[in-house]
């Protein structure tokens, strides 16, 4: 019998916890719809266990990279040997290719996906304000990408005020000529959530009415449940909106790429 000259690529997706991850369903989906050879593993990872599962990536010949959710993305850039910009700045990281001669890249994806899914609903960065609720990992990423792809105006805003005023330190020495604030929304920003407001049962809606009927365009990061309050109210005011689902799929197709396996 002729044996398979590769073996099949394993992305595995660590977190702590990870059974409420629907990446890999929704990878393994995609996978099966183009004929990739390939699976995405969920993997139950304590913090404890991280450097040995890095480890183990680096000399794992059909692990072409993996990707997290909590509690790592802060932790991975510290055992990765290349950064993209957004995670040499942010200190965050998301997806991790591994090169072919066991290099390590960290990359951090969020705010490719929510400025993509931006575009594809007809926003233009370019000179453009954006308010953020949520000053962690997508919110820093967000943010980022929004300044690198030419905006010029970042409001943020988080329930806990001084990690905000730090993401906005970091984005100052980032993006210098650009104007990052703290605080509540300017009137005719682009709303973005990207806290946990609204999700699952949290009937919370992140941006107020006044704020919301101004807003030329609104996002939320969330993807379950499909319609937040903030979407809700958005609809109700008759807002352009932005999902999350739209946010994660194509966040999804530039960390498959990332990794080699569009």
């Amino acid at each position: 019998m002729a044996m398979q000259s590769t073996a099949q690529a394993v992305i595995p997706m660590i977190g702590d916890p990870v059974a409420q991850a629907a990446t890999p369903a929704l990878w393994n989906a995609h996978f099966a719809a183009h004929g990739i050879d390939a699976v995405c593993v969920p993997v139950h990872l304590p913090p404890a266990g991280l450097a040995a599962f890095i480890e183990m990536v680096r000399h794992a010949r059909n692990i072409p990279g993996f990707v997290t959710t909590i509690p790592h993305k802060a932790a991975l850039p510290g055992f990765c040997d290349t950064h993209a910009p957004e995670v040499a700045a942010l200190g965050t990281a998301n997806t991790v290719a591994r090169r072919p001669d066991g290099t390590l890249s960290a990359a951090m994806f969020d705010g490719h996906g929510m400025m993509d899914a931006l575009a594809e609903a007809g926003f233009r960065p370019e000179s453009a304000a954006l308010a953020i609720c949520g000053a962690g990992a997508a919110g820093g990423a967000i943010a980022f990408e929004a300044l690198r792809r030419g905006a010029e105006r970042i409001t943020l805003a988080d329930r806990d005020a001084p990690t905000a005023r730090r993401l906005a330190e970091r984005l100052r020495a980032a993006f210098p000529a650009a104007r990052v604030e703290t605080g509540p929304a300017p009137q005719g920003a682009i709303l973005v959530n990207a806290s946990p407001a609204g999700s699952g049962d949290d009937a919370t809606c992140p941006f107020v009415q006044d704020e919301i009927a101004a807003a030329p365009l609104v996002a939320d990061a969330v993807t379950q449940p499909k319609e937040t309050p903030l979407l809700a109210a958005a609809h109700r005011l008759e807002r352009p909106s932005v999902a999350g689902a739209e946010m994660a799929a194509h966040q999804a197709d530039a960390m498959r790429r990332f990794i080699g396996l569009a």
